[in-house]
């Protein structure tokens, strides 16, 4: 139904307005928290005594929408290989790095923000162009590679009889000559792209 569809759309502006508010005001329990960041309850409890991770200050055991964001990230740094110490203290300095950045940004006038914004906003676009560059190559050089392993195996299956690229060549000789190419090729693109960067 059209109307059906008119009012999703409306309720999904005004969800998206109150965004802020509703993430502000989000609190799930320990389980209902623990799942959605994909530890356990155990786990989140544990983090809690440990004074890793705050509880709500309205309810200690509810959870808000930062502590949960501090739960995941703790759990990617131990993902990294990090000991649970270690994760704590780099997602500590890695909020306290945002929180300063979201204060620095809070302190700039409009103009002023607005500026950042736009730099900010060319530097993505020259990196994605940038991306752009690297992975047409990039890509190249993968469907070379892939031809060097198929001609490989072709030639140890003996199905390489006459394919050769110049007279008194065998197909071993192309093989190791085209994946001497492919190599050389990865080098120089090496090479040039930290430079582009």
């Amino acid at each position: 139904m059209p109307g059906d569809q008119e009012g999703r759309d409306v309720l999904a502006q005004l969800l998206v307005a109150n965004d802020a508010e509703v993430t502000v005001r989000l609190r799930l329990s320990a389980a209902e928290a623990a799942r959605v960041c994909n530890v356990s309850p155990r786990q989140l409890i544990y983090w809690t005594k440990k004074g890793l991770v705050q509880p709500s200050p309205d309810d200690e055991h509810d959870y808000d929408v930062l502590a949960m964001e501090k739960v995941i990230r703790i759990r990617q740094a131990l993902e990294k290989g990090n000991s649970l110490e270690k994760a704590a203290q780099l997602v500590e300095k890695e909020l306290a790095a945002l929180e300063s950045e979201a204060d620095r940004l809070a302190r700039l006038t409009a103009r002023d923000l607005e500026e950042e914004l736009k730099r900010r906003l060319e530097r993505l676009e020259e990196r994605v162009q940038q991306l752009r560059r690297s992975v047409g190559s990039t890509l190249t050089i993968a469907r070379l590679r892939k031809a060097v392993v198929t001609l490989a195996r072709l030639e140890n299956e003996g199905a390489l009889h006459a394919a050769t690229a110049a007279p008194g060549d065998d197909a071993r000789a192309v093989v190791l000559r085209l994946g001497r190419a492919v190599d050389e090729l990865e080098s120089l693109l090496r090479e040039v792209q930290p430079a582009a960067v």
